[in-house]
């Protein structure tokens, strides 16, 4: 009879809610693992409203460490990644309206300056590139953020509900509102192809 021991079962991957709720209960290793398997995604979302990796990265890194500091008071209900995402969204928008109040001190000192290319106008040097940004940028906060969410970032409409606080449906409204604005303004450059297929590293599950 074969030994059992010689053929040990495949390791279970833990849930994010099992690790959730090791981490109330004070267990480190369980941030360690959240924070292996959400970092790079957390980073990646943050650098899209402060527009800088490292800050991005000092963001998430503060999520990581609230979660931490406020374990107890973590339930199992919802999504973690929603969680995350969320705490997330909040400290960098934290973060950019501080720096926006500090570039706007900065203007006021930098007398005789023009102003300075943002990084997108820097780098953006395709026709296309720089049609699919203004459009974007054209596009009201809420529906650029659920855009964003839903197909740069690839979360459902359930998870992006819970990181705006809205129902699903609306994100659903919000998104497809979005898309056609965005089909309507870059017509000329890619016809009726749907913008998003250019411009996004996942599709929405549904």
């Amino acid at each position: 009879m074969p030994d059992p021991s010689q053929n040990p079962s495949p390791t279970t991957v833990p849930s994010d809610s099992a690790l959730l709720e090791r981490v109330t209960t004070g267990d480190a290793s369980a941030l360690d693992e959240l924070l292996d398997r959400y970092w790079s995604q957390l980073v990646s979302y943050a650098v899209g409203i402060v527009g800088n990796p490292d800050l991005a990265q000092d963001v998430t890194q503060e999520a990581f460490v609230r979660l931490w500091e406020r374990r107890e008071s973590w339930s199992g209900d919802g999504s973690v990644q929603a969680l995350l995402y969320r705490m997330v969204r909040n400290l960098a928008l934290d973060q950019q309206k501080a720096r926006t109040r500090e570039e706007a001190r900065t203007r006021q000192l930098a007398d005789g300056m023009g102003p300075v290319p943002s990084p997108l106008e820097m780098t953006a040097t395709l026709e296309f590139e720089r049609a699919f940004w203004s459009a974007l940028e054209s596009l009201s906060p809420r529906r650029r953020e659920v855009y964003e969410l839903v197909r740069v970032e690839g979360l459902s409409y359930r998870d992006v509900g819970e990181i705006l606080e809205i129902a699903p449906q609306t994100v659903a409204n919000h998104l497809s509102a979005a898309m056609a604005f965005l089909r309507e303004r870059l017509s000329a450059h890619i016809g009726s192809d749907d913008p998003a297929s250019e411009r996004t590293h996942a599709s929405q599950g549904g």
